[in-house]
């Protein structure tokens, strides 16, 4: 049963409804969400931007609306916001004098007013870094449930629950029913080109309804123009390009991070073994994985790494021609000696030409 078909409950509502049409429900990471807030009260959702995460949030309080009073959607990016939705909270709340609480006490009463109480769901969108979010949390011992979604993957002392992508049987499924095609084989193809991510299959289902382009011709522009159609905006505002905008410029501000991220998104492997960097000083090349990992442009197995492809995409493409040429070369360098195949077509030429325009 899909959010739109649960009703909210009487009292204190503020979660709009999803933009998302018509993509997976995805219930075994509502299933894990469940379970984490039971546990402990508080279920942190991480992953690349773009996987669906706040879309998850506001799924798992439309299906389980019946058992909370109050649920409130907050900003969670900066302070500012997440005062702003405070006060805001304390006035829903019907709190004493809440139209003369500044906003740290308004946090304080609200914090104070919902940690004697359950039957509530806080929903923290789009956090950075835990610790800012820290003094906004209510107690949760009588019931309470925070709920919270950010790309950063480090939530000391608490279980993530990962959002990926979506599964292929439901990528698959999405593409046909946005485009009301047929074609399943090129909407396999396409989602593996999109790697299943959600917010790239919901830019792609737009551009099609929009412009009529066949499932098959647009995976055939996808190849050949893969970053200008990542960029280029449909009937929502935010594309695959955009919602890595804030993430990129804070890794290239960092040189080890901006280095290995540029070097991964040339080299063909899903999986990079760990050994393949091992002409990098550890200490570097450890402070870059950490700096990636904070965003979640980087996946860390026991001895490998993965870059998403279409984060393999963004970079190359906003690179300039002479750091493309010399990290497609170093690639080259790091594939020949793990005695691997070369570097494939697509990143041949995105070494040799300019990045793509919209």
């Amino acid at each position: 049963m899909s959010h739109s078909e649960v009703p909210p409950p009487p009292g204190i509502w503020s979660v709009p409804a999803s933009t998302s049409r018509n993509l997976a429900a995805r219930d075994d990471l509502l299933a894990e969400i469940g379970a984490a807030l039971a546990r402990r009260g508080v279920a942190p959702l991480c992953g690349l931007g773009g996987t669906g995460k706040t879309k998850l949030a506001i799924e798992y309080a439309y299906r389980n609306a019946g058992a909370y009073d109050t649920v409130f959607l907050i900003d969670g990016q900066c302070q500012a916001t997440m005062d702003a939705s405070f006060v805001t909270l304390a006035a829903e709340l019907r709190l004493p004098e809440h139209e003369q609480l500044d906003p740290a006490r308004a946090v304080g009463v609200v914090r104070s007013k919902l940690g004697r109480r359950g039957r509530w769901l806080l929903l923290f969108d789009g956090v950075r870094d835990p610790s800012e979010v820290e003094p906004y949390i209510p107690s949760v011992s009588h019931g309470g449930h925070i709920l919270t979604t950010s790309q950063n993957p480090i939530w000391r002392g608490l279980t993530t629950v990962n959002v990926r992508g979506i599964e292929r049987a439901e990528s698959v499924r999405f593409l046909l029913q946005r485009t009301g095609e047929t074609d399943a084989e090129s909407a396999d193809a396409l989602a593996e080109e999109l790697g299943d991510l959600p917010l790239a299959l919901a830019q792609a289902g737009a551009y099609i309804e929009e412009t009529g382009r066949p499932l098959a011709e647009y995976l055939a522009l996808f190849r050949q123009r893969p970053a200008a159609l990542l960029e280029r905006p449909v009937s929502f505002p935010v594309t695959v390009a955009t919602a890595w905008e804030s993430s990129l410029a804070a890794v290239f501000s960092h040189q080890a991070a901006a280095e290995l991220l540029s070097l991964c998104s040339f080299l063909p492997m899903d999986a990079i073994p760990r050994r393949s960097l091992s002409e990098y000083d550890p200490l570097a090349l450890d402070d870059a994985i950490a700096m990636l990992r904070l965003h979640s442009l980087i996946e860390v197995r026991p001895h490998a790494l993965s870059v998403h492809r279409l984060v393999k995409i963004v970079v190359r493409n906003q690179l300039r021609r002479d750091d493309r040429r010399r990290w497609m070369d170093a690639a080259r360098r790091i594939v020949q000696a793990s005695g691997r195949i070369s570097p494939s077509t697509e990143e041949e030429r995105e070494g040799r030409t300019e990045p793509e325009s919209g």
